[in-house]
C-alpha cells in the first residue's frame, strides 16, 4: 500500500499544483486567479498516510526532504527580501545555498560514505555504509518522479540527469534500485562535483516553490503583500494557506514505500481504511462507538483506540476522531465522528483503486 500511496501522491499533487497546461499556479490559495486546492486531494492524502511509527525508523528521508525545504524556503526569504543581488543586470536567482550537497548529507547522516578512495576519487572504490544505500533509493525515487532537479554547478542543471534517470529506470526493471555500489549514481555525482557546487534541489517545475510558499509565507488575506511572499512579515503572517506538513508525511510514505522490513504502519492503515469505509457506507460522517473499538481489536489493536481518540491534539496532520454523545439515547450511548478529510481520501482511494 505505501508504494501505492506514493503513487497516488503524484497524481494528486500534478492535478492540484499544476495547470492544463503543466504550468505551476499561483501560489495564497486564490481560486479564482488560479490557486491551488489544498483541501480537496492533497491534505487528505496528508490524512490518510500520517502513521504513527518509530521515529527513528524515518531518520533519513525525513531529514532529507526536511533539509531540501528548509533551504529552498531559506533561499526564498533573501529572494524575496532583498539580499540576494543583481550581478550583470540580471535578475537574483536562486543558487547552491537553496539546495542539498554532499557535505550536507554527511553532515546529517553523521557517517564517511566509504572507508577508502581511489586516486581518482571515485565513490564506489570502498566500502559503503549502508545509510548511503538507503539515502541513494530516497534520492532516485525523486528524481525520477522530477521532485528535485540535479545541479552540477551553482545554478547550472546537471547534463546528464536524463542519462542518469535512464539508468534508475532500467534498473528498476532489472532487480531493484541503489542495490550495489556502482548504483550509487546522485551521491556519486554530489561527490564528485562538491567542489564546484554540486547539488540538488527541490523542483520549482514540479510545483515544490509553490508549496513552501503556500506553506511558510504570505496568505492571499494579509494586505500589501503579494501572496506567498516569504519575508520575514510574509512568514509571520496567520493562518497558512497549507497548514499542514505534506513535505514529512510524504518522506514517511516514500520510507514506507521501500522498506526491507515490511510495511510500516500495516496495521495502522488497515483500521483507518475499515474505518472509514463503515463511515462511507453508513451515514457518511460516524460510526458506532462499538464499532470504533471492535475494529481496533479484530486487528490486534485494542490498546491504541484511546491513544487515536486523543492524538491528533498533538498531531495536527493525523486523522481526528471526535467522541459524540447520541442524541436523546436512554441510556446514554455514543458514536465517533470520523475527520471528513480521512473519509475524503478513503473515498478517493476507492475511486483510484477501481480505475486501477
Amino acid at each position: 500500500m505505501p508504494e501505492q500511496e506514493r503513487v497516488d501522491f503524484n497524481f494528486y499533487w500534478n492535478e492540484s499544483m499544476l495547470d492544463e497546461n503543466s504550468a505551476t499556479k499561483n501560489p495564497g490559495g486564490d481560486f479564482e486567479n488560479g490557486g491551488v486546492d489544498y483541501n480537496n486531494n492533497l491534505i487528505p492524502w496528508c490524512k490518510g498516510n500520517s502513521i504513527s511509527v518509530d521515529q527513528t525508523t524515518l531518520k533519513e528521508p525525513r531529514d532529507l526532504i526536511s533539509l531540501l525545504v528548509t533551504n529552498y524556503k531559506n533561499g526564498l526569504y533573501k529572494l524575496d527580501s532583498g539580499l540576494i543581488r543583481n550581478i550583470g543586470g540580471r535578475p537574483p536567482i536562486l543558487d547552491h545555498t537553496s539546495g542539498v550537497n554532499f557535505n550536507d548529507i554527511k553532515e546529517k547522516l553523521r557517517t564517511e560514505p566509504f572507508a577508502r578512495m581511489t586516486r581518482k576519487g571515485n565513490l564506489g572504490a570502498g566500502q559503503v555504509h549502508p545509510r548511503y544505500f538507503r539515502l541513494e533509493k530516497i534520492l532516485q525515487i525523486l528524481l525520477v518522479d522530477a521532485h528535485i532537479s540535479l545541479f552540477s554547478t551553482e545554478s547550472t542543471l546537471h547534463s546528464g540527469q536524463a542519462s542518469i534517470i535512464k539508468k534508475i529506470r532500467i534498473d528498476a526493471k532489472n532487480g531493484g534500485i541503489a542495490t550495489k555500489q556502482s548504483q550509487l549514481y546522485i551521491c556519486n555525482e554530489l561527490h564528485n562535483g562538491k567542489n564546484r557546487n554540486c547539488h540538488i534541489r527541490l523542483s520549482r517545475k514540479k510545483g515544490w516553490e509553490l508549496y513552501i510558499r503556500d506553506r511558510f509565507g504570505s496568505p492571499s488575506s494579509l494586505k500589501g503583500f503579494v501572496p506567498g511572499n516569504m519575508s520575514s512579515e510574509g512568514q509571520m503572517a496567520e493562518p497558512k494557506t497549507m497548514r499542514y506538513d505534506l513535505h514529512t508525511v510524504f518522506a514517511e510514505c516514500i520510507a514506507r514505500s521501500f522498506s526491507a522490513r515490511g510495511e510500516w504502519g500495516r496495521n495502522q492503515s488497515k483500521i483507518q481504511r475499515k474505518i472509514s469505509d463503515m463511515a462511507i457506507d453508513g451515514d457518511g460522517t460516524t460510526i458506532s462507538l462499538d464499532d470504533y473499538y471492535i475494529t481496533y481489536s479484530q486487528n490486534s489493536a485494542a490498546h491504541m483506540a484511546d491513544y487515536f481518540l486523543q492524538r491528533s491534539i498533538g498531531n495536527l496532520s493525523s486523522a481526528n476522531f471526535e467522541l459524540l454523545e447520541v442524541d436523546g439515547s436512554d441510556p446514554k450511548s455514543w458514536k465517533v465522528a470520523v475527520d471528513p478529510d480521512l473519509i475524503r481520501w478513503r473515498g478517493r482511494s476507492r475511486d483510484r483503486e477501481r480505475e486501477r
